[in-house]
């Protein structure tokens, strides 16, 4: 059985009277942490243009993109470009377009501190930012 609630501007004693219930329950909930078509496009198109290009790449050569294939000249700098993905998931968390409790899609690859070395789309959310970066719609 799956079933699906939400609640817009609950009051606070109906909020916490849900809240307990769920947590009575917690053993038998599973939470939302999946990246649906829908999710991605609204994610990929809330993205400025240097970190739409990090998703597209990198779903475009199954999963993984060397930071050196996507700096321009020998010196350009990826600072913040990721950290753009970041702060649109979180901000679409806040909004409600999705739960707090998905992933970040994009993970950089490096030594630590430092340049990275290329970003990672897990291999199981390629196929969906793939379809994100190819065909992105606004029908949420």
């Amino acid at each position: 059985m799956r079933i699906t609630i939400t609640v817009a501007e609950p009051t606070g004693d109906f909020q916490e009277k849900l809240l307990t219930l769920l947590a009575d329950h917690a053993a038998d909930i599973e939470p939302d942490s999946t990246w649906t078509k829908e999710r991605a496009e609204r994610l990929y198109l809330a993205l400025p243009t240097n970190a739409r290009r990090i998703i597209k790449e990198a779903a475009s050569r199954g999963g993984y993109v060397s930071a050196d294939d996507l700096r321009e000249g020998e010196e350009g700098s990826l600072r913040g470009h990721s950290a753009a993905i970041k702060r649109a998931v979180d901000r679409g968390a806040r909004e409600g377009w999705w739960p707090d409790t998905l992933e970040l899609p994009v993970q950089a690859q490096g030594p630590g501190f430092g340049k990275v070395v290329g970003y990672l789309i897990p291999e199981r959310l390629v196929e969906v930012f793939q379809h994100a970066a190819n065909k992105p719609s606004r029908d949420w």
